[in-house]
């Protein structure tokens, strides 16, 4: 069911495309098979992209509507304005905000631990705020890698091991 409504979003999504620019643009190749904190990622040379399915299904609505657009953007914007465009520039942003009519956001909130790979939970100042790290980043962090919080600054620190598998609300 979630290949299916992300493969019709995504043609949706070109066709919007292809009449806004009264240009044809043909499909991508769409792989559901990204893992890890990456929700999506376009490849335009290639005319592919690759979705994380973890994250589609635990926020499928958000995914379908935000993340399908924003790499979908990625395959559009080369093909209209050339391909020394910058990644999140404004050209990029037209497309997501004049023909997708979705927000430019280049960063997702999924919670990590959806994937089963973030399951080290640490803590800095901001309050009420947990950031979940992964196995690799928690043993470099005992190894003596300092970890800061991109939003306060503050070194995060180890709370526990959410070791309970995630279960959408």
């Amino acid at each position: 069911m979630e290949y299916l409504d992300l493969h019709i979003r995504v043609q949706e999504l070109i066709r919007k495309a292809s009449s806004f620019y009264d240009m044809p643009f043909s499909p991508p190749k769409i792989l559901v098979d990204l893992t890890g904190a990456d929700a999506g990622q376009a490849i335009p040379e290639s005319n592919l992209l690759r979705f994380n399915l973890h994250f589609l299904r635990y926020n499928r609505s958000h995914f379908l509507k935000h993340i399908a657009a924003h790499e979908t953007a990625h395959i559009v914007a080369p093909k209209v304005y050339g391909h020394r465009i910058a990644a999140h520039g404004e050209e990029w942003q037209g497309v997501m905000n004049r023909v997708f009519k979705v927000p430019a956001e280049r960063l997702h909130s999924y919670d990590l631990r959806q994937t089963g790979r973030y399951r080290f939970i640490y803590n800095c100042r901001c309050p009420k705020k947990e950031t979940p790290l992964s196995a690799i980043r928690h043993n470099r962090r005992k190894r003596g890698v300092i970890y800061y919080c991109s939003d306060c600054g503050a070194r995060l620190r180890f709370l526990y091991e959410d070791k309970k598998p995630f279960r959408a609300v």
